[in-house]
């Protein structure tokens, strides 16, 4: 009996909450006020919640969101087990082990870039923008504007979406000149990505086709 009150003691006296592990993956960028014009002063993680690494979906966190015992350094998506309070909210997390470090090279290609004409193919002018925190690239071309989300980007390998989630286009301008059929077509079918020894910027479709090249427009 005192045994089992002396036990008792200890946890009240320690908090012996239980302890339940989860797997969370880092965003390789923190993010300020740049993108969230609401919140507060500071600079926040993003995580998510999932066992497979899905670049779409980002939670951000409080600025007093920490994981104890993680070594954050950017430019790699972080795969972690972690440790929190089954009945505590999960803002504080202690680090138990680190799944997977994965390098993220969007970096490498980020800024502004204008198409080149390619020997026979149609010329059509264009315009990207890649943004890396936001993990964007941006396409200006003609009458149209848009904005596609950006998922892996390896030493070669790059993930555009299959569609704009936000597409614009100027009516008046598109009364006034006819639609460039194909224009935006390499954003569907890039599959993969080089950098040349000249600076230029290449995509190509899971063939090995060339799509397109640009140059840095900046």
């Amino acid at each position: 009996m005192r045994r089992n009150a002396y036990l008792l003691f200890l946890c009240l006296l320690f908090s012996c909450t239980e302890k339940e592990t989860k797997i969370i993956w880092v965003y390789p960028y923190r993010l300020g006020t740049e993108f969230y014009p609401n919140a507060e002063a500071g600079i926040f993680f993003l995580t998510q919640d999932k066992e497979e690494l899905d670049y779409s979906s980002w939670k951000r966190r409080t600025e007093s969101f920490e994981i104890k015992g993680f070594e954050y350094e950017e430019g790699y998506f972080y795969k972690l087990k972690v440790e929190y309070e089954a009945d505590q909210p999960p803002q504080k997390l202690k680090l138990k082990s680190v799944l997977e470090k994965r390098k993220d090279y969007i970096g490498n290609i980020e800024g502004a870039w204008k198409n080149i004409p390619l020997p026979d193919q149609p010329y059509f002018p264009i315009f990207i923008r890649i943004q890396k925190l936001s993990r964007t690239l941006e396409t200006y071309g003609g009458c149209f504007r848009g904005i596609t989300g950006m998922g892996e980007v390896g030493e070669r390998k790059i993930q555009l979406v299959d569609t704009y989630y936000r597409l614009e286009a100027d009516k008046i301008c598109l009364a006034q000149s006819p639609i460039q059929e194909g224009g935006f077509s390499f954003v569907q079918s890039t599959t993969h990505y080089q950098l040349t020894p000249d600076g230029f910027l290449e995509f190509f479709d899971e063939k090995g086709n060339l799509l397109i090249r640009f140059q840095p427009s900046e």
